[in-house]
């Protein structure tokens, strides 16, 4: 998908390259956050009554000889069930004991006609592949006997299958492709497709976000399969289940950060985006499980081409999410991935910076450039500057309380940050008539200073060289009043 963020660091922003750069960036950052906090896998929990508190225990030789019997005799389901509690928090010796043997044993229980056995396997499996790579990895060889399973008739022993699939598919890109190769993509496509059951809805989803990862070798063939305007269906039906709709936008939210223009127009065409901002904005107290999938979702629409982001702004529910989520939200997560949403938003069109504008979003955007830590700071910033240059607005920004905090930006050591502190000083001294850019750093303790030290210890020569004009104007003849 193109990428269209605005250059923020010269007069007239038409470089693309910087908006590719920043656009790979923040989507690496927030593919690694959201595999950090959700881990991309999921363990199967007991509860308490049924674990009780044997995966404190440590797994000696002597259990794996006991599982090893009771799993060839007459106790095989209790034996699964307490190698899958072990699972939970596996000691040493139950590595040893799934990469060496485990794993064969328990691909031998899939074909049980036993469904308690079965279930239990699956349930162990499972929490293998949700395991550490060393581990997961082994769980790949009962890849062809899950299959199977996936269009189960027992939907308990159905979602498990799934669950399994969904984990391993988090393991990497080769995982994906042996998924793939192996055919697990058409039977998933179909419960997503047709279920009517939550959990299982919720399970597929699940599997589905992390096939959709990239990279694989088979993206466009979710879009042959109609994904998209199956989740718009599947949306419609469980608007009213948040655990659905959580984890669709998960589906969504992979998809469009991989999809082309073209793709986009067809996700955007379902439906869904509709769908999902009216759950995002019924209700004040929205979980952010459910936020975080459906913003970043609307982050990568807002990356795209002009047209396609003034589709979102048109909508009444978009801007009225986006700016409750930046001026209410409790939660740093929400806002900063909110506040990437508005930084594509802002530069695009004049006409939907003005949009923004009106709505009430530059008292938001100060407050946090004067309040909030400068991972933050930054994310306002862009979204500032861009109101300045493109929407060509810098007269009506509170410059005489972001003049300082600026500066602050020109004295840090984050190289963006300097150009950006830099870039704002540069607007103000360029585009406020009556020298007033230069007496609104002259009304800041160390403004000059700033510039100068800066000046001195500079790599960049384009930075230099505005520096050094900047420096220039402020000792200006005639600049002092």
């Amino acid at each position: 998908m193109p990428p269209r963020f605005k250059e923020f660091y010269k007069p007239v922003p038409t470089s693309r390259e910087v908006r590719q750069r920043r656009l790979s960036h923040e989507r690496q950052l927030r593919s690694l956050q959201r595999e950090q906090v959700f881990m991309g896998k999921r363990l199967c929990f007991r509860t308490p009554q049924e674990s009780e508190t044997e995966s404190e225990y440590e797994f000696t030789p002597s259990d794996t000889t006991e599982i090893i019997s009771g799993l060839k005799h007459d106790v095989r389901v209790s034996s699964l069930t307490s190698l899958s509690t072990r699972l939970e928090r596996p000691s040493e010796e139950v590595r040893n004991f799934i990469q060496d043997q485990g794993v064969e044993l328990l691909i031998g229980f899939l074909n049980s006609t036993d469904a308690d056995e079965k279930l239990q396997s699956l349930w162990c499996l499972t929490n293998i592949a949700a395991g550490e790579p060393g581990i997961a990895q082994t769980a790949l060889a009962a890849v062809p006997y899950l299959l199977a399973l996936l269009s189960s008739e027992d939907a308990e022993i159905q979602n498990q299958a799934i669950w399994a699939v969904g984990n391993l598919a988090a393991e990497g890109e080769s995982a994906r492709n042996q998924l793939f190769a192996n055919g697990v993509l058409n039977p998933l496509v179909n419960v997503v497709m047709n279920t009517t059951d939550s959990t299982l809805l919720q399970t597929a989803c699940f599997a589905l976000s992390n096939m959709a990862r990239m990279p694989n070798s088979y993206f466009n063939r979710l879009f042959d399969m109609d994904v998209p305007q199956s989740i718009a269906r599947q949306l419609v039906q469980f608007k009213d289940d948040m655990g659905c709709v959580t984890e669709l936008a998960w589906v969504c939210t992979y998809l469009t950060a991989a999809s082309n223009s073209h793709q986009i127009d067809q996700i955007m065409a379902t439906g869904a985006i509709e769908t999902f901002l009216s759950c995002a904005t019924k209700s004040s107290d929205i979980a952010n499980t459910a936020l975080i999938p459906i913003i970043r979702t609307l982050g990568n629409i807002a990356a795209g081409t002009d047209a396609q982001t003034h589709s979102l702004v048109s909508q009444e529910k978009f801007v009225q999410l986006l700016v409750r989520s930046i001026e209410k939200t409790s939660s740093r997560a929400i806002e900063k991935e909110s506040l990437w949403v508005l930084s594509s938003v802002t530069a695009g069109s004049k006409a939907d910076v003005n949009t923004m504008v009106n709505a009430g979003i530059i008292t938001d955007l100060a407050r946090i450039i004067e309040k909030q830590n400068f991972d933050l700071k930054k994310e306002a910033a862009y979204s500032l500057l861009n109101i300045a240059i493109v929407g060509q607005r810098i007269s009506d920004l509170p410059n005489r309380d972001l003049v300082p905090e600026f500066v602050e930006f020109v004295n840090s050591q984050d190289v963006e940050l300097v150009r950006m502190g830099i870039q704002y000083i540069a607007l103000l001294f360029e585009q406020l008539p009556d020298r007033q850019g230069p007496e609104l750093l002259r009304g800041v303790a160390g403004g000059i200073d700033a510039l100068e030290n800066q000046v001195a210890v500079t790599d960049d020569d384009n930075a230099r060289s505005i520096l050094s004009a900047l420096i220039d104007d402020f000792y200006a003849e005639g600049s002092m009043m």
